[in-house]
């Protein structure tokens, strides 16, 4: 049963974008970036700001509408940008795993040079279960073109339920999975944006997740690739959880980046309160949120000490790093604003911003600390 509304998919725009994206065609959410052959690939979900009769479209209704993921590509490390069009779309296709709708995931290339593609497929179930989550991963040559979708996701919630909840992760009954109301008193389903990345010779991947009903956790996963070539989780390892987790009820869009010299993972997130989805976005707080930790599943600590907070980018969320310069304490941020942001600017990309890291020393009495009073 197909529950959104279609809406077409424009032509990339021949508008060079500077200072930001203000696409003129549409509707702009998250990120997630990859660099190849001296460009910067930029990543994102998108839909149209008129609908097929020509009427405008409103953010407010998203969840009505199918999404896809456009790309852009810079050549001048995201001073200007170019618009490359879409690379993935949901289908009515048969048994497809985003027969509903795509969400956020995260691009990859891999040590052949192709490169991987991880995104959340929303199944079509039924007009109560329109959230439905599963993470999927398609492989191309390409940066701008995904020539096959997968029709088996990387991970299930329905499929895995038991192998889930046994690693430690939070899933309301199974039958109620990706009810639009919620799971227990807390928000939808969250099993989703999934973040490839590597990590010796293994692939990785961090996804939203849960650990309660309104305790956010970030899944991870090691995966394996099978003789056909495709990946699957070699292993689900207990959820990641946040120190100030109690504070907010989502933890999306995660990704994490390795220092190598200092040998520290910093994790960025973007936190939300949502609760319901029929919640005012005047209601609803999000922002950006930086841990640093010594190993992939923690202890996590907030970088500034007191608070993950990212400050000074009011209204920015679904960030990535652009370029992350450890030694000189910077990270490049690009991101969309929010729908909370000035009308003008709302759903468009801000030029990118640098976030400033506290110094080495700090971040070594950080982790002393919290490494000191672990039980």
């Amino acid at each position: 049963m197909r529950s959104k509304i279609v809406v077409n998919v424009p032509e990339a725009s021949p508008t060079r974008f500077t200072q930001g994206i203000a696409h003129p065609d549409l509707w702009l959410w998250d990120s997630w970036t990859c660099k190849s052959e001296g460009k910067d690939h930029l990543y994102c979900l998108a839909f149209a700001r008129k609908d097929s009769e020509g009427r405008p479209t409103s953010p407010a209704q998203r969840n009505n509408f199918t999404f896809h993921i456009r790309h852009f590509e810079s050549e001048d490390a995201g001073a200007s940008w170019r618009d490359c069009g879409a690379v993935i779309q949901s289908t009515s296709q048969p048994n497809a795993t985003l027969s509903d709708n795509v969400w956020s995931g995260s691009t990859l290339r891999d040590s052949d040079g192709s490169f991987l593609f991880a995104y959340t497929g929303l199944p079509s179930v039924s007009k109560d279960r329109r959230f439905l989550q599963t993470i999927c991963i398609a492989a191309s040559p390409e940066p701008g073109h995904v020539p096959r979708l997968p029709l088996v996701p990387l991970s299930d919630p329905v499929r895995d339920y038991d192998s889930i909840r046994a690693a430690g992760y939070f899933l309301a009954e199974r039958e109620t999975l990706g009810e639009n109301c919620g799971e227990s008193g807390g928000p939808i389903l969250a099993w989703r944006d999934p973040f490839l990345f590597t990590h010796g010779d293994r692939i990785h991947a961090l996804w939203a997740a849960k650990a309660g009903p309104l305790q956010p956790a970030v899944a991870h996963a090691i995966l394996r690739r099978e003789d056909n070539g495709s990946l699957a989780v070699d292993q689900l390892l207990p959820p990641i959880l946040l120190p100030d987790g109690d504070t907010f009820t989502q933890a999306e869009v995660p990704k994490v980046y390795l220092d190598t010299v200092r040998q520290q993972y910093w994790l960025i997130i973007s936190g939300c309160n949502r609760i319901s989805e029929d919640q005012p976005d005047d209601e609803i707080v999000k922002d950006q949120r930086l841990y640093v930790s010594e190993t992939l599943q923690g202890p996590w600590i907030p970088y500034r000490g007191t608070t993950s907070v990212i400050p000074g980018i009011e209204h920015l969320f679904g960030a990535s790093v652009m370029d992350a310069d450890f030694a000189g304490g910077r990270l490049r941020l690009i991101a969309p604003y929010t729908e909370m942001a000035d009308p003008a600017v709302q759903l468009t990309f801000a030029p990118i911003v640098t976030v400033t890291l506290p110094d080495s020393a700090r971040v070594a009495a950080l982790l002393g600390k919290s490494l000191a009073d672990r039980p």
